[in-house]
């Protein structure tokens, strides 16, 4: 019997507090480490527009204007695909595939002055969706509860 080798996903997490260098640096650090997905938050922004992400990457942003939580997939063989039913400009929800893994993976924002219960439920709605399914998740929750 001849068993499949599984393959080894490099992730990175970040939240780069808007900054155009901590944007270069990451771009330096999955070119220079070969990382395969980098789950974001607060991107660099510029004119509505996510900036300084390298060209030759997907970036996956629910919109651009106010978007809080991207995912970036330098790795040209994984495929991914944006479920936007569970999307919004602070959680970005992909279905992807490397080989013949599939799995999910989220990156989501969560804002101090948001109410901590909505944020929850936007979570536990994913974790519904994605039950028996293999993910990703990375989140910056600055939530404080007012109960």
């Amino acid at each position: 019997m001849v068993q499949r080798q599984k393959a080894k996903l490099k992730c990175y997490q970040i939240n780069l507090q808007h900054s155009r260098a901590a944007t270069d640096n990451l771009m330096q650090i999955i070119n220079t480490e070969n990382k395969d997905i980098a789950l974001i938050q607060e991107s660099y922004v510029y004119q509505n527009r996510i900036k300084c992400i390298t060209r030759s990457y997907r970036t996956h942003a629910y919109g651009e204007d106010k978007s809080r939580a991207a995912i970036i997939i330098p790795n040209d063989t994984i495929d991914a695909i944006m479920i936007t039913q569970y999307s919004d400009n602070d959680i970005v929800l992909l279905e992807t595939k490397m080989g013949q893994e599939t799995f999910c993976a989220a990156s989501a924002y969560m804002e101090y002055n948001d109410a901590i219960d909505n944020s929850f439920k936007k979570i536990e709605r994913i974790l519904e969706f994605t039950k028996g399914v293999k993910i990703i998740t990375a989140i910056v929750s600055n939530l404080r509860s007012t109960t």
